[in-house]
């Protein structure tokens, strides 16, 4: 009598696996490096458009400074016409008294008035600000946060509405500019600081 034999590709139970046909694992191999080729070219194409989306951002025109007298334009032309800014920014050089936070050391402040021009929230925060100096350094209001009384509120501010306050830099410099920024920490309004 005949033995019955095994086919070569079912498994024996307490026996080896089966090797694999040549044929198939090759087939693998290529399928896996297609699939690793289009990966390739949807992270690829993922990218240029998250490039192509962020690019369209860094184009925007930078924000125009206010004077720091509102009946004279801020060009050096005096021909220019009064622009209307959707935040009106108004800053003049003042003292502030410190705190008992002070480190004791100096401060250049500016007086600060934030009017909302637009129809929406305007959200006002001392670490908005920025002032630049004579020297064109920029002198960011965080590092003198808490030393000083009467800092600008953190507040919203509805249309129409003003906020006042002082805005202070670590350092003894002669303020030129005062910036304020969106809660996104893009540029919203510039004014001359007057004397």
């Amino acid at each position: 009598m005949r033995a019955a034999r095994a086919r070569p590709t079912q498994h024996q139970p307490g026996g080896d696996a089966p090797p694999l046909r040549p044929h198939s694992a090759a087939r693998r191999a290529e399928r896996a490096q297609h699939q690793g080729v289009l990966m390739r070219k949807i992270i690829i194409g993922l990218v240029a458009v998250a490039v192509l989306t962020a690019g369209c951002e860094l184009e925007q025109d930078p924000v125009a400074v206010q004077s720091s007298d509102p009946d004279k334009p801020a060009g050096k032309s005096g021909a220019a016409k009064t622009k209307t800014f959707p935040v009106k920014l108004a800053a003049k050089r003042a003292r502030a008294s410190k705190s008992v936070l002070s480190d004791g050391g100096a401060l250049s402040c500016v007086k600060v008035t934030v009017t909302n021009q637009t129809k929406k929230q305007l959200e006002v925060n001392p670490l908005y600000f920025s002032i630049t100096d004579t020297r064109n350094t920029k002198h960011d209001s965080s590092s003198a946060l808490g030393e000083y009384e009467g800092q600008i509120a953190t507040t919203e501010l509805a249309p129409k509405e003003k906020a006042t306050g002082l805005v202070c830099a670590k350092g003894n410099f002669r303020p030129k500019i005062v910036a304020m920024t969106n809660p996104l920490f893009d540029e919203a309004a510039r004014a001359q600081v007057a004397s």
